[in-house]
């Protein structure tokens, strides 16, 4: 979904009208993790690149696998994380509104997996944004 469109729908759901009003995890302490799902996500040329981007995890549908954390890139969906980190994360992540800012990385050298940097657990149970939490 292009940026533009996605500003439109929250804009008439409700929910956030620009990342600025997103939780920034990007200051916590992290460790970095490959994403699920994304094979038919992302063109070749941005697996190509190995620079530092930035993310939004969404909270998803809760289906078989559990509760979805969606990874976002400009507006789409790149991929999702792995179910343990999505279990762990699903909490802490509903009770900052359903999703934040964090940094990601394109792939390690012979794979085309991308990674997003995720907050520890600890670093998230002490986590309060600015402001409180709001809704999403």
């Amino acid at each position: 979904m292009p940026t533009w469109l996605e500003h439109l729908c929250h804009a008439l759901i409700g929910r956030t009208r620009s990342h600025d009003d997103l939780p920034d995890l990007r200051v916590l302490p992290t460790s970095r993790v490959d994403l699920a799902r994304t094979h038919y996500l992302v063109d070749d040329p941005e697996r190509r690149t190995r620079d530092d981007r930035l993310y939004i995890l969404r909270i998803g549908q809760r289906g078989r696998r559990g509760v979805d954390v969606a990874v976002h890139s400009n507006g789409r969906v790149v991929g999702f994380l792995p179910d343990a980190s999505a279990a762990k994360l699903a909490e802490p992540l509903l009770r900052l509104g359903g999703a934040a800012i964090v940094n990601g990385a394109g792939p390690r050298p012979g794979t085309t997996r991308l990674r997003v940097d995720l907050p520890t657990a600890e670093a998230m149970r002490s986590f309060a944004p600015v402001g409180g939490p709001t809704a999403y």
